[in-house]
């Protein structure tokens, strides 16, 4: 069984720093500790004038099976939609790209994201159902609201104070396409239009408080909330960090940096299959290589 793995990927990331750069550390940690042959295909993801340069920059991970593509090639609709931010657009691809995997499930990068541990398919899905790791809604209130105006919905359905944890995350390819269905029938047209077409201050549509109160959506909280709108989430889902799946998708031990007890992080008490060092913090890729390099056995690792 593989899985497959979406990584939307700009050279500059949001705040101007080295994401191409920070690509190194996250394939020199799957190097070290994923399951050869775990990705059918690794996407990656980029506006159109960087398909070259990134192409070129993976192609030593060829164990991972890198696929390159635009943004505007996965997700022809953009086109159309020159408005739209690039965090905007990273979460369209992270939805769209279900549209490129056969398997059941995929799991979505960014390019700040560490591996920590031995990474097999059996700790990422049990038996068909892959892990899903919760946080409070209470953490990010403005995504489900908005998320269930987007959908229709109640933002209180199920466990009100359960949200879907954030990138890194696994997706079910079957909900990941049952959510683009979901939307294109409550909007009446083509999900990526409906969702794009809300962020363009040019149409006089959007200037009513009822469309404002719809543009704080997430990718997860729209996938979350769909799932339970169909009542089958439990269906392709397991509960991550539970007494049966005690191993957890993301842990936050390496904010604030400067604390940071990384040898813990990649140790086996440590329950965490990833962590992140963000791209908000501004620290360089090479600094952060030099301070977890010494608990990474990779092939690669210079």
């Amino acid at each position: 069984m593989t899985i497959g793995a979406i990584l939307p990927l700009s050279v500059r990331g949001s705040y101007d720093v080295d994401d191409l750069g920070r690509t190194e550390i996250l394939f020199k940690t799957l190097d070290a500790f994923c399951q050869p042959g775990l990705f059918s295909k690794f996407l990656i993801v980029t506006p159109p004038s960087e398909v070259e340069i990134v192409t070129q920059k993976v192609r030593k991970w060829a164990q991972f099976n890198p696929v390159v593509m635009s943004e505007e090639e996965l997700v022809p609709e953009l086109k159309k939609h020159r408005h739209m931010r690039g965090w905007r657009k990273q979460q369209i691809v992270k939805i769209a790209a279900h549209r490129e995997f056969e398997d059941d499930f995929y799991i979505t990068f960014d390019a700040d994201v560490i591996c920590l541990k031995p990474l097999t398919i059996d700790k990422l899905i049990d038996n068909g159902k892959a892990l899903l790791q919760y946080e409070p809604r209470s953490f990010h209130p403005k995504w489900w609201k908005s998320s269930a105006r987007l959908l229709n919905m109640s933002a209180n359905v199920g466990d009100a104070t359960k949200g879907m944890h954030v990138t890194p995350a696994i997706l079910s390819t079957a909900l990941a396409k049952q959510l683009t269905e979901e939307l294109a029938q409550v909007w009446k047209k083509n999900w990526v239009n409906a969702v794009c077409s809300l962020h363009n201050p040019k149409r006089p549509s959007n200037w009513r408080i009822s469309r404002f109160l719809m543009l704080k959506w997430t990718e997860y909280s729209l996938y979350y909330l769909c799932a339970m709108k169909n009542n089958n989430l439990d269906d392709y889902h397991v509960t991550a960090g539970s007494q049966t799946h005690p191993q957890l998708m993301l842990i936050h031990d390496s904010h604030p940096y400067e604390s940071w007890d990384t040898a813990k992080s990649f140790s086996d008490q440590c329950p965490g299959l990833f962590c992140v060092v963000g791209s908000k913090s501004r620290i360089e890729p090479e600094e952060v290589w030099q301070r977890i390099s010494p608990f990474v056995p990779s092939k690669q690792a210079t």
